[in-house]
């Protein structure tokens, strides 16, 4: 099923793309907030975490990836479309909570 991307989402990537990750993330966040029922909600969810992590802020990162996961533990009767956005972004997400791990207790040393 292909579905049209929103102009939202699309400006959301050319701002990550280009380094400006707090609007990036902002608009990601207002995607997210305002389409609770569209299948690309989970990316942009995953992408306000991910703005942070690119932004070496790893403490909101670690936060966001965390909500991420949750809100995506809780979801039912999901489609196979948002099943595999689940499963994708779920793993990207835990990938980035290791490298947070790792990155904070190199820091440490």
């Amino acid at each position: 099923m292909n579905i049209d991307i929103p102009e939202m989402l699309i400006r959301a990537q050319e701002l990550q793309k280009g380094g400006d990750y707090t609007y990036s993330r902002k608009l990601y966040k207002e995607f997210f907030e305002c389409n609770d029922t569209h299948p690309l909600r989970f990316k942009a969810l995953f992408e306000v975490a991910d703005n942070y992590y690119h932004a070496k802020n790893y403490k909101s990162a670690k936060h966001g990836y965390e909500d991420f996961l949750e809100y995506c533990s809780v979801q039912e009767d999901v489609t196979e479309q948002e099943s595999g956005w689940i499963d994708a972004y779920t793993k990207l997400a835990n990938s980035r909570l290791k490298m947070i791990e790792q990155i904070v207790d190199k820091g440490k040393k």
